[in-house]
């Protein structure tokens, strides 16, 4: 429903809409039709400043074409084969019109012959190709006249341009200075609010009443209406230059690509406009300013007697005594309406009299029936609330429930209880259930009688070929003073949960076997493998200590008879000897680490840690290595085994950053996922992760023989890692270096 409003606001309302409203169409359209005669203006002032332009171009561009072609004209007639007297041909007539700066002659092949400048100064002529020159391409495809992008004059340092004609299979290029086209445009700016200006199809300035901006690319070349001019399409558009809107009208030349564009800046151009409609808008202001100052005058006058009429109103609306009102409104309209609202006050007056005498009467019998049916009303809808909670919980139970009095008889039974033993309200319990003469010797109903609490029963029933397994449970019911009414009994198929049970118990029982006939087996096979590959180790070194030996008595006692050759042969020998003592120490080491027995201890690694690096440092002193070692860092575990580990980390670091300059190598701890995690980081030459699966594995190595080493170390520290329950992993950036992780059992 509309809201209503005041008379006076209405009033008020109607006279501004009534003033103003004529007046804001009428501004509006006039606005309107001066902003549309002003840009019609200047589009026409643009278009004919463009065409106008475009007219002196075409025709000052004729000149250095005709120049061009009786250039051409007149060495062919004089020269012919002879290229000798060109300069004094072409000087002759560059001599009658100095337009061009300087004339090349380039031959077939796009090699320049000649370069004849128009001050007789001699030029240094350098071996130049044109063929890739667009000018040179445009003419070779058949086009006859072909002008080129705006250049800086390496004689004047001037912006030139050049135009090129065919001659002799080759081109002939003149080259003019651009201030001869930016005279035909500097006339266009009357101001610097509207001027004209050139563009070639590359974005550069050819002609520009500013001469300093010839050449160079401007921002508004980017403006789609310009650039849309070089495809053929013109018009006049509103866009922006720099931080100023513009008016400016874009018409292609009609020989060539250029583009011209005349400007007009917006806001000088409006500036009448813009005061026109200020001006207005004050006048409008002051206009409804008086048109509201007077309606508010002279409609208080009239709304006056409305709101004393309104008031007189709410008195006998409310039933307040009113007095008479002998003052004329002044209106004929109003002054009956306050004699008819005095009429009807007295005849409302005698009938709510009467009604009252009857209310009276009436007050006392609805009190009275109220209470009556206000106290039905209550106990109807807790007993509905209360049926339709059992029912909804009954019927959505799955277990059997049934109800049953203190003679056991059955009262109540949801759907599930009668799915399992059929219908047997109104029945004992025992003689439907059982078909007994009287109570079962284990029934639980008789516990829950007897003691008050509950008792749980499982049964056997034989379905057919099967047993079916139910859960009884029976509860105690009472009534709010604690009286025991009846029982519960609820009864559940626990058939498929005691199969699970069963089949559970025998799959643990199965798996349990497995387990342990597996762990024996790969007990075995692992103390097989370690004591073999500790044997190996052990029996390899006595043939390569013999060979070892010879070798160093061979070299020591017999090497003035051996060639070079033989002595290189005999190094090798040795060195492979050494390689492989340190590769069976290594064996051995892996095999100590995983069949030695832990003796664990709280230790502390930052210590183990600084000791092992306080020994690197004094075997080689001349590297330059910094070490970074966290404080206090501890872990629970066999000490020996976390030297091995720690030894053989930094000693990967220390091996890896050897060809840096400054060496850092860090020992620390973070905290991932709410674990410990120690790391140790270096900067040397790191590893290509995507090989990363690889270094963990014996005798598997990431680089070649810049870098020593065997391949067991990682393979060692990982069997630590393992024996300890922790995990290692890595991560590196080639080149970058590489972290180590490791987590140890807590």
């Amino acid at each position: 429903m509309k809201r209503p409003i005041s008379i006076r606001k209405a009033l008020i309302t109607s006279v501004l809409l009534l003033t103003l409203l004529p007046m804001l169409i009428a501004m509006a359209v006039s606005v309107t039709l001066f902003h549309r005669e002003t840009g019609e203006r200047i589009r026409l002032e643009n278009q004919k400043v463009a065409q106008t332009v475009s007219s002196a171009v075409e025709l000052f561009i004729a000149r250095p074409l005709v120049m061009l072609k009786q250039v051409r004209d007149a060495v062919d007639e004089h020269s012919k084969n002879d290229l000798s007297d060109i300069d004094r041909v072409t000087e002759n007539h560059l001599e009658e019109d100095p337009i061009f700066e300087t004339v090349s002659f380039i031959d077939a092949n796009g090699d320049l012959l000649k370069q004849v400048a128009a001050d007789g100064r001699p030029l240094f002529i350098p071996k130049i190709n044109y063929a890739n020159s667009p000018i040179y391409q445009k003419i070779k495809l058949g086009s006859q006249i072909a002008w080129s992008e705006p250049f800086v004059s390496l004689r004047t340092g001037e912006s030139v341009i050049s135009v090129g004609i065919p001659w002799r299979k080759g081109v002939l290029i003149g080259t003019m200075n651009l201030t001869y086209l930016c005279k035909l445009v500097e006339p266009t700016k009357d101001s610097v609010k509207a001027y004209a200006f050139i563009v070639s199809p590359k974005g550069n300035l050819i002609a520009h009443p500013d001469r300093a901006l010839v050449g160079e690319k401007e921002s508004f070349i980017s403006i789609p209406q310009i650039t849309a001019g070089f495809s053929g399409t013109e018009g006049t558009y509103t866009f922006k230059i720099g931080d100023r809107r513009v008016i400016g009208s874009v018409l292609q030349f009609k020989h060539n690509d250029w583009v011209i564009v005349a400007v007009h800046d917006r806001e000088h151009a409006f500036a009448p406009l813009y005061r026109l409609e200020l001006l207005l808008a004050a006048l409008t202001i002051i206009v409804l300013a008086t048109a509201y100052y007077l309606a508010f005058k002279r409609i208080g006058r009239i709304s006056a007697p409305i709101l004393s009429l309104s008031e007189f109103s709410k008195q006998v609306a409310s039933g307040a005594a009113v007095a008479d009102f002998a003052h004329s409104a002044g209106y004929l309209e109003i002054d009956e309406l306050y004699d008819n609202f005095r009429k009807m006050s007295a005849a409302v007056n005698d009938r709510e009299r009467d009604l009252q005498d009857r209310n009276e009467e009436l007050a006392a019998t609805e009190e009275e029936l109220r209470h009556q049916v206000e106290e039905y009303l209550r106990t109807y809808t807790a007993l509905a609330e209360e049926k339709a909670k059992l029912e909804s919980i009954l019927s959505c139970m799955s277990e059997g429930l049934s109800i049953q009095d203190l003679d056991y008889r059955v009262i109540l039974q949801n759907n599930a209880h009668k799915q399992m033993v059929g219908d047997a309200r109104g029945k004992y319990c025992y003689e439907a259930y059982q078909h007994n003469d009287a109570v079962c010797t284990d029934c639980p109903m008789q516990g829950a009688f007897t003691d008050g609490t509950s008792h749980v029963k499982l049964a056997q029933v034989q379905d057919g070929d099967s047993i079916r397994h139910f859960e009884i449970v029976a509860t105690p019911l009472r009534n709010p003073q604690g009286k025991m009414i009846g029982g519960i009994e609820v009864v559940r198929d626990i058939s498929d949960r005691m199969k699970s049970d069963q089949e559970i118990r025998r799959l643990n029982q199965e798996l349990e076997a497995r387990v342990i006939e597996r762990t024996a087996e790969l007990e075995l096979a692992n103390h097989e493998l370690e004591s073999f590959s500790y044997s190996v180790s052990h029996d390899l070194r006595a043939p390569l200590r013999h060979i070892s030996s010879f070798s160093s008595i061979l070299e020591s006692d017999h090497s003035a008879q051996l060639d070079e050759q033989g002595k290189h042969y005999l190094a090798r020998i040795i060195s492979g000897c050494n390689k492989m003592g340190v590769l069976i120490d290594d064996l051995q080491e892996l095999s100590h680490v995983s069949r030695r027995e832990l003796n664990s201890s709280r230790v502390n690694l930052s210590r183990i840690f600084g000791t092992i690096a306080a020994a690197f440092i004094e075997r080689d002193p001349n590297r330059n290595v910094s070490f970074k070692i966290e404080d206090g860092l501890e872990a629970f575990g066999d000490e020996r085994l976390f030297e091995v580990l720690l030894n053989n980390l930094l000693s990967n670091a220390w091996k890896y950053s050897s060809l840096k300059d400054e060496a850092v190598i860090e020992f620390g701890k973070k905290i991932i996922a709410a674990r410990p995690v120690y790391f140790v980081k270096d900067n040397g030459a790191g590893f290509d992760k995507t090989y990363s699966d690889k270094l963990f594995a014996p005798f598997q190595r990431l680089h070649g023989a810049e870098f020593e080493g065997t391949g067991i170390g990682l393979a060692i520290t990982q069997r630590v890692v393992h024996r300890h329950g922790g995990k290692i992993w890595a991560d590196s950036v080639e080149g970058e270096g590489a972290t180590f992780y490791f987590t140890l059992k807590s």
